[in-house]
């Protein structure tokens, strides 16, 4: 993770202010770090550049986002919304894009899962800036 000088950490860092969306917790199984990374590799992109540790792109949102999937050797991960999620073109009511973004979450989540033999679990849901690399 990113140190900021304000004593925040963030998993991001990017030459634009960078808002996004973070759901942080652990990988849980026995396996080591490499041998789950070695899994997650070839299941996703991985994204160069822009975390501290690994990060993988394991949604596309189209051209207004993406969710990203981050970890790091101490097994803490994180799943970031990038960008905007839409509801799409589905019927409206009240709750239409938590219902979608909640589905399309857990289904990621679970994909994340199978691919890499482990729980994922979940405890902080939080709003982060990305560190500013310039």
């Amino acid at each position: 993770m990113f140190l900021k000088s304000d004593g925040t950490e963030v998993w991001l860092k990017s030459s634009a202010r960078l808002p996004y969306l973070s759901l942080a917790g652990v990988i849980e199984t026995s396996e080591d770090y490499t041998r789950i990374r070695r899994k997650l590799c070839r299941a996703y992109e991985q994204i160069s550049g822009i975390a501290s540790d690994d990060a993988f792109l394991v949604r596309d949102l189209g051209c207004d986002g993406a969710l990203v999937f981050c970890a790091r050797p101490d097994k803490n991960c994180a799943l970031l919304l990038l960008g905007k999620f839409n509801r799409g073109e589905e019927r409206r009511t009240p709750c239409t894009v938590l219902e979608k973004f909640y589905d399309v979450v857990g289904k990621t989540i679970d994909g994340i899962g199978r691919q890499s033999g482990a729980t994922i679990r979940f405890d902080v849901l939080q709003l982060e800036l990305a560190m500013h690399a310039g």
